[in-house]
């Protein structure tokens, strides 16, 4: 009765051993799925800025982006491509006319037209006459809409009438005002800025300041292509030379961080657990072959072979493994489809557990059984002295 007993104890200790390592291996799957994970395909958009300190703050040199950290980013290899945007040196405003009575200071913004998720060709983003281009954030059609809209009691604006509306687009260069059309072209999910064709904004600049064609250029903000935002190497660097993206797009990354760090320190207790369980039994083993010396000494005798008696204990050991192997993997395919089931899933997870993890039925025993049979062997031989 306490040799059963026992053996109901160290089993019961290896099928939790199991149950927190392979569920580790399965939420590890599940967490990639849920927060995004690392590949080659992926492609995620972070705006890069510099954090601004009492040393760089008012200072464009040392806030913005030089010609150097472009290079060094170009080489991080968490990095797919860099496109650094330019933004206007000249004053300049918009208005509304008389069917929109507004009036407010601009800033422009021009970015590489690759970058910009508008569908739109580089013929359709150019200057025109009198007439701008403009790409501005859908953020910015919301705020009028919901907010300065209803408040000041303005017509709102649906997307497709926005972009027949024209404003006026009053630029400064060199003390002469000129008045543009402005176009809304597209809206963009991607970058909260108004942006206009890059070489019209290059133009005024230089024609605003010559000595910028002679000068470092410097860039305000950086866009940057990556395959996977949560990358913790990715958000490493940034911190290590002081950049900073939107929080938002951060905020999976470091969940899925901090989960990551949790399921390592579960999976470690489950192998922790699961070496305290074999070590029990091989010495229960080793108990039993003491136990039992003289019956084994006269098998030995009658010609039974030591190697034959371990390896029969060691194969009956490692059915076991398997049977508690099948009754973990049963518990955690059915945790894995009522988790695919719930809310929580999204639909993002598989109702099924990887199948790899079925494979741990055949590889863990057979690699314990060779493991125990060697060891006992060689303890037997030792020993005894057979």
């Amino acid at each position: 009765m306490k040799k059963f007993f026992n053996s109901i104890i160290l089993y019961a200790g290896l099928f939790i051993a199991f149950i927190l390592v392979l569920s580790c291996l399965q939420l590890y799957e599940n967490a990639n799925k849920l927060f995004g994970s690392k590949s080659s395909e992926g492609n995620y958009w972070l705006t890069l800025s510099k954090k601004m300190t009492p040393d760089n703050i008012g200072r464009k040199e040392l806030l913005g982006f030089n010609e150097n950290d472009i290079v060094q980013l170009k080489k991080w290899t968490e990095i797919k491509n860099v496109y650094p945007f330019s933004a206007n040196e000249f004053k300049a405003s918009a208005n509304g006319g008389d069917f929109i009575p507004f009036y407010t200071d601009l800033y422009f913004e021009s970015v590489d037209l690759k970058a910009i998720d508008v569908p739109v060709t580089e013929e359709e983003f150019k200057v025109k006459g009198d007439e701008i281009p403009i790409i501005i954030s859908r953020e910015y059609l919301n705020l009028y809409n919901y907010g300065f809209a209803l408040n000041q009691g303005l017509p709102q604006i649906s997307e497709d009438f926005a972009k027949k509306i024209e404003i006026n687009l009053n630029i400064t260069v060199n003390k002469e005002n000129k008045t543009y059309k402005g176009k809304l072209i597209g809206l963009s999910d991607r970058i909260h800025s108004v942006l206009i064709p890059k070489k019209f904004l290059d133009s005024l600049n230089l024609a605003t300041k010559p000595e910028l064609a002679t000068q470092p250029k410097i860039f305000n903000r950086v866009l940057v292509q990556v395959a996977d935002s949560g990358d913790e190497k990715l958000i490493s660097k940034m911190n290590k030379n002081g950049y900073e993206s939107n929080q938002e797009s951060l905020r999976s990354a470091k969940i899925k961080s901090k989960l990551f760090l949790v399921l390592k320190a579960i999976a470690v207790l489950g192998i922790f657990i699961f070496a305290l369980c074999l070590y029990i039994i091989v010495s229960f083993i080793k108990i039993q072959f003491l136990e039992k010396q003289e019956e084994v000494s006269i098998k030995n005798s009658l010609g039974y072979s030591p190697r034959k008696m371990v390896n029969d204990i060691s194969r009956r050991f490692s059915i076991h493994l398997v049977i508690v192997l099948i009754l973990s993997l049963i518990l955690i395919a059915a945790g894995q489809y009522f988790a695919s089931t719930s809310a929580v899933s999204n639909g993002l997870l598989s109702p099924y557990i990887n199948p790899f993890l079925w494979s741990v039925i055949i590889i863990i025993p057979v690699l314990v059984y060779f493991f125990v049979k060697e060891l006992i062997y060689h303890w037997l031989i030792k020993s005894w002295k057979i």
